[in-house]
Order: C-alpha cells, then sequence, then structure tokens
C-alpha cells in the first residue's frame, strides 16, 4: 500500500459572537466554555487542524454549520481564521473567491492589502447564508482580452475562436464623430 503522508498543521479559529446570541446558545444548553467576554462580544477559540488554508476553511466552515446551525448568523460575520504561514498573498492570479483567501483575519487583510498597491480594497458588502462575501474585493475589474490568431479572428482564455463582425461602421465628418463603430464577436463552433 502506498499512501501518502498528510502533515496537518493548526489554524486558529475565531469565533466572534453577540452577547444576546452567546446567551441564547446558554439557554439551550450549547456551552462554549473557553469563550470570553471581551467588549460587547464573546470571543471562541478553538484550533482546527489541516494541511493547508482551504482545507481548514472548508472543516470551518462545515463544523460550524453543524454545531450552530446558522443560529450564531452567517459564517461570514462571526469566523475569522488564522494565516500563520503566509499562504494568503496577493499576486498577478490572486482570486478573491478562492476559499483560501476567504475569512481572513484583521492581520492577514492588512498584510494583502498593503502588498496589493491598492488593487484591493476590503469587502463591506452583506452576503447571504449560502453566498458569502469574500474577504477581500478588486478595486477594478479584471479584464481578459482575446488574442487576435488572424485578422477578424481571436481566441479566449478559454480556448474558444471568435469572429469579429462590424455591424455598423464608424462615420465622421470634419474630425468629428456622427455614428459610433458597432462590433460584435460571434463565436465559431469547431467540427
Amino acid at each position: 500500500m502506498d499512501k501518502k503522508l498528510q502533515f496537518s498543521r493548526p489554524y486558529l479559529l475565531t469565533l466572534r459572537i453577540s452577547y444576546d446570541k452567546y446567551m441564547n446558545l446558554l439557554y439551550r444548553a450549547q456551552l462554549l466554555p473557553n469563550a470570553r467576554l471581551n467588549g460587547e462580544f464573546f470571543f471562541y477559540r478553538k484550533i482546527i487542524r489541516a494541511g493547508d488554508r482551504r482545507e481548514a476553511v472548508k472543516k470551518t466552515v462545515q463544523w460550524f454549520w453543524k454545531q450552530f446551525k446558522g443560529s450564531l448568523g452567517e459564517a461570514h460575520s462571526v469566523i475569522t481564521i488564522n494565516d500563520p504561514y503566509d499562504e494568503v498573498f496577493y499576486s498577478n492570479t490572486f482570486s478573491c473567491s478562492d476559499p483560501a483567501n476567504k475569512y481572513l483575519d484583521e492581520d492577514s487583510i492588512k498584510k494583502v492589502l498593503s502588498n496589493s498597491q491598492g488593487k484591493l480594497t476590503k469587502d463591506n458588502r452583506n452576503g447571504t447564508p449560502h453566498h458569502p462575501p469574500n474577504s477581500l474585493k478588486r478595486v477594478k475589474r479584471r479584464r481578459r482580452y482575446h488574442k487576435i490568431v488572424a485578422p477578424l479572428i481571436s481566441i479566449s482564455s478559454s480556448g474558444a475562436f471568435y469572429f469579429r463582425q462590424t455591424l455598423r461602421s464608424q462615420k465622421s465628418i470634419n474630425g468629428k464623430i456622427i455614428q459610433k463603430r458597432k462590433v460584435k464577436n460571434v463565436r465559431l463552433h469547431a467540427k
């Protein structure tokens, strides 16, 4: 039997629970014995062991919904997971929606924001239980342009070919545009 050795690393999960919701947990006899009151919130910390941060996020969210069944609110407003191994870093291929880049704590968010040089910002949108917002979002949307392979033929990043068709030509009089050009990319189906 050839089994790969998988090493698990500890990640610190922190739940930030409002006073009212914590009292409701106590009323239903769901005890969190190590939760500590700090200001107006109770903070509960737990170690999650996983191979990488993506797996730690997945395990944490599954544990949260199984344990509390949504009684504490939406997961993105309650859960933060630290990044002790610097797995979250900004690069040109950084994806805000990648599970490894979600549920970041404040220190990790500050680190990634400083490395992004203004291309990312903190995501403060409201989410829904099954569609939580990301920890970070892009300031400007990334555009993916097609590569031109022949006159009027281009290829997208997914490998689809497109034919560029001019629907209406541009007209101008004395350098002033009267009618703008209108073009349409028609997808070509390979056979």
